[in-house]
């Protein structure tokens, strides 16, 4: 079964949410903001919704969770490292300019010692990624690697942010070189991007 793959940006902070389908079947991926605006642009009255992954707990990544969940009555998924700052994501929000809270979601099940979830006939694959945060995941399937904020489109991610850890961040980055090239990289920020020879070297040069 063909997968789909949709991405519209939310938020002041334009983080990418992503719709990932096969046929009716979907999972939402890091829904930040603007609830209205992602129920209408992937129309998610016509998916029977698995639930909500996310990469890491960042504020700009968590906004619209809680009335997805409320609505959809499906599922949050997230690594417990990251629980805290979804606990304090409103706090962050006010300390980077927003003007607005959002409602912190509850988190339902750990991605901790998951291996994978499944969409249809097919398995989502999770690999622990920190260093953007403690808690950074990145969701692997078909070729299509999610990776949240451990890439940007032309540079690595921060580790100047609430959870940040170079060391960790660098390991996890070689982690991905080493085992997902070739892959479409869906970033959190940014537009997607085949992850060549070419692109390593540029992106080791930002660490």
């Amino acid at each position: 079964m063909d997968v789909t793959i949709k991405a519209i940006p939310v938020g002041n902070w334009k983080v990418n949410c992503y719709l990932v389908a096969i046929e009716d079947e979907a999972w939402l991926i890091d829904p930040g903001d603007e609830f209205d605006k992602i129920v209408n642009y992937f129309n998610l009255d016509i998916f029977k919704l698995k639930g909500i992954l996310n990469t890491h707990g960042h504020f700009d990544h968590v906004g619209a969770i809680q009335d997805i969940k409320e609505i959809y009555k499906i599922p949050f998924l997230i690594h417990s490292d990251d629980e805290r700052l979804i606990n304090r994501s409103n706090l962050y929000r006010r300390m980077a300019g927003g003007l607005s809270t959002t409602k912190t979601p509850r988190v339902d099940k750990y991605l901790d010692n998951l291996l994978y979830l499944d969409l249809k006939d097919k398995r989502i694959l999770i690999h622990n990624t920190p260093g953007h945060t403690e808690g950074g995941v990145c969701f692997e399937l078909d070729g299509n690697l999610f990776t949240g904020d451990l890439f940007f489109e032309s540079a690595v991610g921060r580790t100047d942010l609430p959870g940040g850890n170079k060391r960790l961040l660098i390991t996890s980055i070689n982690y991905v070189f080493d085992k997902f090239l070739g892959f479409r990289i869906h970033p959190g920020h940014g537009e997607s991007f085949i992850l060549n020879e070419n692109l390593i070297r540029k992106f080791k040069l930002t660490i």
